[in-house]
């Protein structure tokens, strides 16, 4: 009888070595999907302490998102039959050796002290200037930022220096639980890459934070550290330093800081869908002329697309210019940044932009991705955003049971 399966669904500890090979999904997640509990509405139920997390800010949920997304994607499996398999991961306490090859030493050394080094200064030493009050406590947040950089600035010593230097809007706070979450993501995208090298199924990274705002030096828009990024350079690690990979953004805004991070490098294709950015964040990157330097001239791909746009109006035909482009690449693995605001009303957009997709689309473009990537290479999910609540379980599980139910893997 093989381990891995079970009539309903099966909760794994370890990583299975061999996945079947067709129409099959491996979720990862900070969550036990067996233990997943839900209130008197049928909504996932979270701790106290994660609610208060969630309220710092008002479009930003990712502890909910995630129970959302983990609670429709058990109920696909339970009612179609999709065959999957769920792993939680544990905290890996060396977390930053997961994303060392894509961030700054200093960067990272500033999410894993700077809590720390704020509490040791005390209560006389704790500058009101170093954070505000939220629903889940005292935050820090910048009060000066060095913006823009010049090659004579560099970061303070002192933690509300550098909490300015390294971050770019006030909306991505540093607070207690943060390392612990890092800690249990690094462990997701470590587990995402062992994965994929070993089979040829989907893999789904239910991260609780988005990365693909981080760039090597700096964080923000919700993002601390760049978990497809980091995954790309571990599976070039994995296949090959010479093992092409592309990366596919989905996301309502631009991946720019994955695209920073791989602009100069020939190996890694980022091809990024997204609201134009002269009409919505992150504003300073993601224009169609921007397509790489040097070497990486040519391997950055930004499809920006207007307020309004729909599935039918333009953004199918962009994802099959996208899909295109990856298919000329070649890669050995294809990394998926499955951010889901582009459904309609999402909140996370300026006034009178947003995008209008629905949750047919979803359906649809995971169709479009199984039909048009190549067979027979990994393929991985990553979480990034989404903020309408109500649907976003839907959307998540929409495209990733289409890809399964339409791709070959052989």
């Amino acid at each position: 009888q093989n381990p891995w399966r079970a009539p309903s669904f099966h909760i794994t500890s370890n990583i299975p070595r061999t996945m079947p090979s067709k129409s099959s999904l491996l979720v990862i997640s900070p969550l036990d999907a067996s233990a997943l509990q839900v209130d008197e509405d049928g909504k996932p139920v979270v701790s106290e302490a994660e609610h208060r997390l969630d309220s710092m800010d008002p479009f930003n949920h990712p502890r909910l998102r995630r129970a959302l997304i983990l609670q429709q994607l058990l109920k696909n499996h339970q009612e179609d039959g999709l065959e999957m398999e769920f792993h939680q991961v544990k905290a890996e306490n060396d977390w930053t050796k997961v994303y060392e090859k894509v961030h700054t030493k200093g960067l990272l050394e500033f999410l894993s002290t700077a809590w720390d080094r704020w509490n040791a200064l005390g209560t006389e030493g704790q500058d009101p200037s170093g954070g505000r009050d939220s629903t889940s406590g005292f935050v820090l947040v910048p009060s000066c930022m060095p913006l823009p950089r010049d090659p004579w600035q560099r970061p303070s010593q002192h933690v509300i220096g550098q909490m300015g230097y390294y971050v770019t809007d006030d909306v991505t706070p540093v607070y207690g639980a943060l390392v612990k979450e890092l800690q249990v993501d690094a462990a997701a995208v470590k587990s995402a890459v062992e994965a994929a090298a070993q089979t040829h199924s989907a893999v789904y990274v239910l991260t609780t934070h988005p990365g693909h705002h981080g760039a090597a030096d700096s964080f923000g828009g919700y993002c601390y550290v760049n978990n497809v990024a980091a995954a790309a350079r571990q599976l070039q690690a994995t296949l090959g330093d010479e093992a092409r990979v592309a990366i596919l953004d989905v996301d309502y805004h631009a991946g720019n800081g994955t695209a920073s991070i791989f602009y100069e490098d020939p190996s890694v294709l980022v091809v990024s869908l997204h609201c134009d950015p002269n009409h919505d964040y992150p504003f300073h990157h993601g224009f169609a002329d921007q397509t790489g330097h040097g070497e990486g001239q040519g391997t950055t791909l930004h499809l920006p697309m207007p307020p309004g746009t729909t599935w039918e109006a333009s953004y199918q035909e962009h994802l099959q210019t996208g899909l295109s482009a990856i298919q000329q690449f070649t890669p050995r693995a294809v990394l998926v940044s499955l951010g889901l605001d582009t459904h309609d009303q999402d909140p996370c957009a300026i006034r009178r932009a947003g995008f209008g997709l629905k949750g047919k689309d979803y359906k649809a473009m995971g169709r479009l991705l199984a039909d048009e990537l190549p067979a027979g290479m990994p393929v991985v999910f990553f979480q990034e955003g989404g903020y309408r609540m109500d649907k976003i379980g839907e959307a998540a599980a929409n495209v990733v049971t289409s890809f399964c139910q339409h791709r070959s893997v052989a």
